[in-house]
């Protein structure tokens, strides 16, 4: 009996060690945002990260977490716990009105992710710049050829620098990397450049990209894919540089025939290229849409074209429509009210000259009290009833917390009170949604203090 006593006191022993000793390792590493500048820059805070590991940060399209996003940097997580990063925002993302951004470590199978409205809220105080976040300095791959050569984008640099260009495996940041070639950044700091791929690396997937200026200390890297129109590029170019496409296609709506057809206007679309044209559910972005028709861009990167609302969007108050090519590599999309006014906005029971979607981001919260939003884009003198829930509920349904006047709309700041059924929550869901006309935002935090 005196031995199995002894035996249960050594497994409890045991499991309280284990539980003391082995804490880190059962906790979730997160990221909040703390702040962004608009097609610049954003700082986040981690939590719980894990100590002594290297994380790589991407970025990406809403919904992607991140995963096979644009590398913008590595950070050491030193002795872990909750840090703040300063990161570039990837000329490719500039034009997307969300992103996403994922921390994930080299070795040990650690990752977090999460997005950001690209509009500027919040502070950067306290956030260690990586990556070029002191300047507008930037590179993107706009084409490649595979196992030949890739065409590089710089926009921002200094005027008149040598800069060397290195690339070597991927994961690498090119650190030590193959010298390919070095560069001038001309008159301007913005150029556009052929490199090829060295021998040695183009049986690779994907290949890192460093540049280093020999007159500062600017260092800049990323990646690409070793596949010809790889990386947001045009594929094969033609011709001499800067006749390369560089850019994001996107379109406008220039008018709508209520259940009948709409009318765009592309901007910078690559030449001669096939687009899908895809219509869809609100808030789909057209991905998975109906496919409408097929048109070729041709020569020019700006044009019109008139498309048919396919039958089973026809009733719909709003449509999300969506212009991609076969393999992915280009895309654009946008949404319209589905009514006639000759320019996409609605006719009645809205504002007038109102279009958009409202949104609003979180810029500051005192745990278990109180969470001060940002809005973006709301219409003028709408009532809206606050709601806030449990994380994943998009605060349907939600536990009533007041109700707001959005005055001239637009872009304004409002505190709300926590209730105090979701104290104690790690992440809450918070809901602005109209008395009347339909609108709605959602957004959720975590229910710590920050910044």
């Amino acid at each position: 009996m005196k031995k199995l006593t002894f035996s249960i006191f050594i497994v409890v022993v045991l499991a309280l060690i284990s539980l003391n000793g082995e804490v880190q390792a059962w906790t979730i590493p997160t990221i909040s945002i703390q702040g962004v500048t608009e097609n610049d820059k954003v700082t986040v805070q981690t939590y719980n990260f894990p100590a002594n590991k290297d994380f790589q940060v991407q970025m990406g399209l809403f919904g992607t977490k991140g995963v096979n996003g644009i590398l913008v940097g590595t950070v050491d997580s030193a002795g872990g716990g909750s840090l703040k990063f300063t990161f570039p925002i990837p000329t490719a993302l500039v034009s997307e009105n969300m992103i996403a951004i994922r921390l994930e470590s080299t070795t040990g199978g650690y990752y977090a992710y999460n997005w950001f409205y690209n509009n500027t809220f919040g502070s950067h105080t306290g956030g260690t710049p990586i990556g070029d976040v002191s300047t507008s300095a930037n590179i993107t791959a706009a084409s490649v050829k595979a196992e030949e050569y890739v065409v590089m984008k710089a926009t921002g640099f200094p005027v008149n620098e040598d800069i060397r260009v290195l690339m070597g495996e991927y994961g690498t940041q090119g650190v030590n990397g193959i010298v390919v070639d070095t560069v001038n950044s001309s008159s301007d700091g913005d150029f556009v450049k052929i490199f090829n791929i060295p021998e040695s690396l183009k049986t690779e997937t994907k290949i890192a990209i460093r540049f280093e200026s020999e007159d500062s200390d600017l260092v800049l890297y990323t990646w690409f894919k070793n596949q010809t129109g790889a990386s947001g590029g045009a594929g094969e170019p033609t011709g001499v540089y800067p006749g390369v496409y560089t850019g994001i296609p996107t379109f406008s709506i220039l008018s709508v025939n209520e259940d009948e057809n709409v009318t765009v206007q592309t901007h910078n679309f690559p030449a001669d290229k096939d687009f899908k044209v895809l219509m869809g559910a609100m808030g789909t972005r057209g991905i998975g849409g109906i496919h409408v028709t097929t048109i070729n861009s041709a020569d020019s990167g700006s044009f019109t074209a008139t498309f048919d609302i396919p039958d089973a969007l026809k009733g719909k108050y709003q449509i999300a429509i969506r212009l991609q090519t076969s393999d992915g590599y280009f895309y654009a999309y946008n949404w319209f009210y589905n009514n006639t006014t000759g320019d996409g906005t609605p006719s009645s029971g809205l504002p007038s000259g109102y279009a958009g979607i409202p949104t609003f981001s979180i810029t500051s919260v005192v745990e278990d009290d109180k969470v001060t939003i940002n809005t973006s884009n709301f219409p003028a003198n709408y009532d809206f009833k606050v709601l806030m829930g449990k994380m994943w509920t998009k605060g349907i349904g939600g536990i009533y917390v007041t109700t707001i006047n959005s005055g001239s709309g637009g872009t304004f700041s409002k505190t709300f009170n926590i209730p105090a059924a979701l104290a104690g929550e790690n992440r809450i869901a918070i809901r602005l949604e109209s008395t009347a006309g339909g609108f709605y935002a959602y957004n959720w935090f975590y229910n710590n203090t920050y910044p």
